[in-house]
């Protein structure tokens, strides 16, 4: 007969309180062994299972668990790091022929700019006094869409006199105020 808690009563100091279990413990290894050998030991070999299966060893409900969810994590960790690199392969390949257009485009739009700038310099001379009057009704904001939009059409002169009307304390002056200071750059390097 057991002189001891019974194996639930074990079972359930081991879940809740493990350092009154660890003092039992330490009492029957010295007061009872044979009670600690059939009772007590198999918590301590086998911590993951259930100790009321009598010692018998063999992989637990618990510990089966823990493994699946593990190998869970770990492909899903893998298929993670494939999906980062191919996703930032095709965004690399995009980028570079973005940035890098054929030599056959460069020439027809050198073509096309010296086409363009001889219609635009017989446009331009009409133009620059109409272009002046109508600033007149327009707003700050119109004033900074329209600067932009020289700028990306390499009319600085046009850019930097829209970006200047911008005025002080509008939605747009300090970015107005940060591309009339870029103009100076791409003055000076678009060449």
């Amino acid at each position: 007969m057991a002189s001891g808690p019974s194996k639930q009563d074990l079972e359930m100091y081991w879940q809740s309180s493990r350092q009154y279990f660890d003092e039992l413990a330490a009492y029957y290894k010295q007061a009872d062994p044979e009670y600690y050998r059939t009772n007590m030991q198999p918590f301590y070999d086998n911590p993951m299972g259930n100790a009321s299966t009598g010692g018998k060893t063999g992989s637990s409900g618990a510990a089966k668990l823990l493994v699946v969810i593990v190998i869970f994590f770990f492909i899903l960790g893998i298929g993670g790091v494939a999906a980062y690199f191919v996703i930032s392969k095709y965004s690399t390949d995009e980028t570079e022929s973005i940035d890098k257009p054929d030599k056959e485009d460069r020439k027809s739009d050198q073509k096309d700019k010296v086409v363009t700038k001889e219609k635009d310099d017989t446009k331009t001379s009409k133009n620059d006094d109409s272009d002046k009057d109508d600033n007149s009704s327009l707003s700050s904001d119109d004033h900074f869409i329209i600067g932009s939009k020289k700028i990306g059409e390499k009319d600085y002169d046009k850019a930097e006199y829209h970006l200047k009307q911008v005025k002080p304390g509008t939605q747009y002056y300090e970015q107005s105020k940060q591309l009339l200071e870029s103009l100076k750059f791409l003055r000076k390097y678009d060449k």
